[in-house]
């Protein structure tokens, strides 16, 4: 349970890192920062708005920890439940 909390404390102090702005949400630009940055390499702009589409899970724009905590353990949860969406 204690690797549990120490990941989830990782996960949180990243987000914290990626959030530019400090309001505790991540926009297209910090989430594609954020992917370049947790992959070690750059993505497509196609690519990046591709995940940020599926990891937005309630669709407002932003990803919040909660999303970026999910995204992170278990990849982005596509609509079609295949975490690297359609081929």
């Amino acid at each position: 349970m204690a690797g549990e909390a120490d990941a989830s404390a990782e996960v949180r102090a990243a987000f914290g890192r990626f959030d530019t702005d400090d309001d505790w949400l991540l926009d297209m630009h910090e989430f594609g920062r954020a992917l370049a940055r947790l992959t070690g390499r750059d993505r497509s702009a196609q690519e990046v708005e591709r995940l940020f589409r599926v990891t937005d899970v309630d669709g407002d724009g932003l990803v919040s920890l909660p999303e970026f905590e999910e995204c992170v353990r278990h990849g982005p949860a596509a609509p079609d439940g295949d975490p690297h969406g359609p081929a």
